[in-house]
């Protein structure tokens, strides 16, 4: 067999891609998950020796000797070869084995090799060549990588009877699994894995047709593996076949890769592996701002979940909803629990909800969440805007690349202080810590609107609008888009999309839209009236059907 590195590897897959046709299948084995957590066969049947030894005899020595006698083919150099042995007479029924299997497999994060296996599946070009993975692993890392490095999520064939959900022309990542899933029926036994399902196969078959496959951290000895490579026609895996492993399998799989001239990668480590991968594509690595916005996400619906109980009227269960709210907050022992508690008292007694911000800053004296909270409650409620820029400044070098301090800030200096140099500075490092912040993109391009700035301005709403979903925020631009376009359609294609936000209740309450009013009257705004009042309504100063005074509000088309 042909032999190189797993450097050139990587380099010839690289090539493969560039070409824009390619397509290949990783096949992952067990030692791709150790560096996770999870140990490989060999070092599992180690591990169950002692204990089957001393369910056979009473005790637990002399278990690899004992292993001699018992299991004829039993090789202390190759214990993998009597997995599905040892694991059937240790475990005899299948509630036993699933529940060993889950053990192993539970709580166990994915490592570097799994993540950089997640971004590249995901990767918006090089999806196209690699969004397969086919494992005979029973554990979900692969899954997990995907959704915690990447946020996307694979369709994950875990059972033969959710093959039918295969589509051989899908983009998204796809994972198979072909021994099963740690919580449903994982095959181990030696006859659970001689053979896999007719329709599994039939799938593979076509799948492999045009595709190369990668075998990493795969020792080979599964007949069932074999029987499926032996059935593929010749003219499949058009793209190659990569052995990485530091030896080539005895038996039927060994043969086939002889057969096929498949090209053997004498290398042994899957993290190393990829890492090699990792360089050679050019891959980022995962950001951060992902677990900050799962905590993010978790916190604030908390947050919208208290004011909603506060704010409920009495029922049977109110008492009960209060009472959880306070073990929650109770149970929390960082910044968050200042902050919870805060909230409680900015409405009501604000003076209250003063004196627990200061006293948590001084506990969490680097929280950059408490001192940016601080600043806008001391903005919006307390009106102290000299304490509020102190704290909106102290945020923003507490954690310069958090896109909401200086975001905050340069709305601070554009409507309270009327800063506008300040105030583009400040949006500007906002959009440079996070190009696609959608909030910070429209308030900017509300920003240049108003200052005059129309052609930038409304190339940052167009991608604030791409990006958005959120009501409110939509209600905005579509408001600095109605004020300033010069397009007379799109004007009043804004004032329909206006009018259905209004209609369902959709509100600003306080949202200061004078500069972008002020503006779009001296550009000669044909409708000035109609769009003064569309201001007050959207900030909850008038109700809305003193807009039906205006004949373009009656009939926006």
């Amino acid at each position: 067999m042909r032999e190189i590195s797993a450097h050139e590897c990587v380099r010839r897959l690289s090539a493969a891609v560039e070409c824009g046709d390619s397509k290949f299948a990783f096949f992952l084995g067990a030692g791709c998950s150790v560096s996770s957590g999870i140990p490989g066969a060999g070092s599992l049947v180690k591990k169950w020796l002692p204990k089957l030894k001393r369910i056979k005899t009473g005790n637990e020595s002399g278990a690899e000797e004992w292993a001699e006698g018992y299991y004829e083919d039993y090789d202390g150099s190759n214990p993998t070869a009597i997995y599905g042995k040892v694991i059937e007479d240790l475990f005899i029924t299948a509630a036993e084995r699933q529940t060993e299997i889950e053990s192993i497999c539970a709580g166990k994060d994915p490592a570097f090799g799994y993540a950089v296996v997640a971004k590249f599946m995901s990767h918006e070009e090089y999806c196209r060549s690699c969004n397969v993975i086919l494992t005979t692993n029973f554990d979900d890392l692969v899954a997990d990588a995907l959704y915690l490095y990447t946020n996307k999520k694979p369709l994950v064939i875990a059972h033969e009877s959710l093959i039918g959900f295969v589509k051989i022309t899908r983009t998204g990542p796809l994972v198979m699994k072909l021994h099963g899933d740690a919580r449903l029926a994982p095959k181990n036994l030696e006859v659970e894995t001689e053979r896999l399902d007719e329709a599994v196969k039939k799938v593979l078959k076509t799948l492999l047709t045009e595709t190369g496959l990668i075998f990493l951290g795969y020792g080979g000895a599964d007949k069932s593996i074999a029987e499926l490579l032996r059935e593929l026609s010749p003219g499949s895996l058009p793209w190659g076949i990569y052995w990485v492993n530091k030896q080539i399998p005895e038996g039927d799989v060994g043969d086939w890769l002889e057969e096929r001239d498949a090209i053997w990668v004498k290398h042994q480590d899957f993290d190393e592996f990829m890492l090699l991968l990792w360089g050679e594509f050019g891959l980022e690595h995962p950001e951060e701002k992902r677990f900050a916005d799962l905590f993010g996400n978790y916190r604030s619906s908390f947050e919208k979940l208290q004011v909603k109980v506060a704010s409920s009227p009495g029922s049977e269960d109110k008492e009960a909803l209060e009472v959880a709210i306070d073990k929650v907050i109770k149970q929390a022992k960082d910044w968050w629990a200042v902050e919870l508690e805060a909230r409680k008292y900015q409405e009501s007694d604000s003076d209250r909800a003063d004196e627990i911000y200061r006293a948590g800053i001084g506990k969490f004296p680097d929280s950059h969440e408490l001192m940016g909270n601080y600043a806008l409650f001391l903005d919006s409620i307390r009106k102290d805007y000299d304490g509020a820029e102190e704290y909106y400044k102290r945020a923003v070098v507490a954690e310069p690349n958090d896109a909401d301090y200086p975001g905050n800030y340069a709305f601070f200096l554009e409507n309270i202080r009327k800063d506008y140099d300040g105030a583009e500075e400040y949006y500007k490092r906002a959009i440079e810590a996070e190009p696609n912040h959608a909030n910070n993109l429209g308030n900017y391009a509300g920003f240049l609107l108003g200052t005059g700035k129309s052609a930038e301005g409304l190339d940052f709403l167009a991608r604030a609008l791409e990006l958005t979903e959120e009501p409110l925020l939509i209600l905005e631009c579509r408001f600095y888009n109605y004020a300033h376009t010069a397009d007379e359609k799109e004007r009043l294609a804004n004032l329909k999309h206006l009018k259905s936000l209004i209609v369902e209740g959709v509100r600003s309450q306080g949202w200061d839209l004078s500069l972008n009013v002020s503006r779009a009257k001296e550009d000669g705004h044909p409708e000035p009236e109609l769009l003064e009042t569309l201001a007050r309504v959207i900030a909850e100063e008038e109700e809305a059907d003193v807009l039906d005074k205006f004949p373009a509000w009656g009939t926006p088309s």
